[in-house]
């Protein structure tokens, strides 16, 4: 199973409906199965993730974060998780669960 305790990421590729950038970080902790994030960056704070791995590479994500406007905003995601030469790769396909309700995919990679 891959161990994201104390890795960070970013992302480097996201549908346009959604909300984070490439200057967004996220860093990870991860006990057993579960892990949790907190990230933030432009248009956005607060942000925190929770999950759990239900195999060897993939997870179900919860998240939310602030609006930089004030609105409050969650979604769920299913990731991906792939150990490369240059680090981890998290494939995300998510959906809002509030706002657009629309869905997407991220990729975010990891900080060596």
């Amino acid at each position: 199973m891959i161990n994201l305790d104390g890795r960070k990421f970013f992302p480097v590729k996201n549908s346009q409906n959604g909300r984070v950038t490439s200057d967004a970080i996220f860093v990870f902790n991860q006990t057993g199965n579960n892990f949790t994030a907190t990230y933030e960056g432009p248009g956005f704070s607060d942000g925190h993730l929770i999950g759990t791995m239900t195999d060897n590479s993939r997870g179900s994500i919860i998240y939310h974060s602030r609006a930089s406007d004030g609105a409050l905003d969650a979604g769920a995601a299913e990731a991906v998780f792939s150990q490369t030469p240059e680090g981890i790769i998290i494939e995300m396909e998510w959906r809002w669960l509030t706002g657009s309700l629309k869905s997407g995919h991220s990729q975010y990679r990891e900080i060596l």
